[in-house]
């Protein structure tokens, strides 16, 4: 019996060891696993709100990564709880492009990756972003009050003909009043300015414009805001494509109209000026018949006011975007369409005035345009 009870024993101590040698060598592969082994790659494309960067896990330390990125932030030593990227999974390189970063600041990032065992982080880089004093081409945007009735209103026409062709950063519009052209709202808009008769012809809603071009020329100084535009078509619909692009900061706030004009409608037009030897509508007529008017004020894809662009998306090198869509436009009329977009002060000491402006017509893509 004690034979047998100590080999009873015997046994039971064996299982054990058994046991605990299986639990041991399970325990040391996990805490065998290491660590990824990444490294951060040079930062480049740096622009004073974004820039491009990566990194590289050479090592995934035994255990599959299941998450790899960069950090960043203005403190050193960014970790996970800081800005990150997600690019993708496994050993291997990636680029991880940052965005939403402010114009002339010092940034730290670091490539991370992430397995089993934790995470680990690869070398600090520094960049500073580009700063963002810049300045953009200013257009003039030229708001034309009138109306087929109004027989003195061939004086400003023959004003607007006169400038065009001089001075190619003009926008013009022309708002339509009480007459077949009318659009609804153009009355509200007229009238908010504390206008009473036409012609009335508006600059960058700044100054009421009687046809002096050295006035329109002072009033390109370079703006602190750019604008680009894309128009397209498709069946019906006319596509304008918005960006803003700021080179400082509007603590009053701005906002982006965006309007559709068309030419190349005929009207009759009335003529004060038909015996006057000086005009250049002399013996047309009174009224001049089969008048053609071009950008007219037709539909607007924002508030006849504008839509207030978000905070968030206002300030030095930021930029942003709006799309809006054109409906029930006849496939005729689309060589005679264009689309004007402009920002105007929501506040302050400028409140309405035009910063810039900019239009296009249905194929343009026109980026923005940085002054010398």
């Amino acid at each position: 019996m004690k034979s047998f009870g100590n080999t009873l024993n015997l046994l039971t101590v064996i299982l054990i060891l058994t046991l605990a040698g299986s639990c041991t060598k399970e325990g040391s592969q996990q805490s065998g696993a290491l660590l990824p082994q990444v490294e951060t790659t040079s930062v480049t494309n740096i622009t004073a709100t974004s820039a491009q960067t990566g990194g590289a896990v050479s090592d995934d330390g035994g255990s599959a990564v299941t998450a790899r990125g960069v950090c960043w932030g203005t403190s050193p030593m960014p970790t996970t709880s800081s800005s990150k990227s997600t690019d993708g999974v496994g050993k291997g390189g990636w680029i991880s492009n940052l965005s939403g970063l402010t114009a002339g600041t010092t940034y730290f990032v670091r490539a991370y990756a992430v397995n089993q065992k934790g995470t680990s982080y690869g070398n600090q880089l520094t960049f500073t972003t580009a700063s963002a004093d810049i300045k953009y081409e200013k257009n003039v945007l030229l708001e034309q009050y009138t109306g087929t009735w109004c027989g003195y209103c061939t004086r400003a026409i023959a004003q607007i003909d006169y400038l065009l062709p001089l001075d190619k950063k003009v926008v013009h519009m022309a708002l339509h009043l009480n007459d077949v052209m009318t659009f609804n709202l153009n009355s509200s808009l007229f009238s908010s300015f504390g206008f009473t008769g036409v012609p009335t012809v508006h600059a960058d809603r700044a100054a009421t414009w009687t046809g002096s071009v050295s006035v329109i020329s002072a009033m390109h100084a370079p703006s602190n805001a750019g604008l680009a535009i894309e128009v397209l078509s498709s069946g019906t619909t006319v596509t304008a494509n918005v960006r803003v692009q700021f080179g400082t900061n509007f603590p009053d706030g701005v906002k982006l109209s965006i309007y559709l004009l068309e030419s190349g409608i005929v009207a009759n037009q009335s003529n004060y000026y038909n015996t006057d030897n000086t005009s250049p509508f002399y013996n047309k007529g009174n009224p001049i018949p089969n008048f053609v008017h071009n950008n007219v004020l037709t539909k607007i894809g924002t508030d006849m006011f504008g839509d207030l662009i978000p905070s968030a998306s206002v300030g030095a090198g930021k930029t942003y975007a709006k799309s809006v869509n054109f409906t029930n436009i006849a496939s005729d009329k689309m060589s005679k369409i264009k689309v004007v977009a402009f920002v105007t002060y929501a506040g302050g000491a400028n409140n309405k005035k035009v910063v810039n402006c900019i239009e296009g017509s249905v194929g343009n893509n026109k980026d923005f345009v940085v002054a010398n």
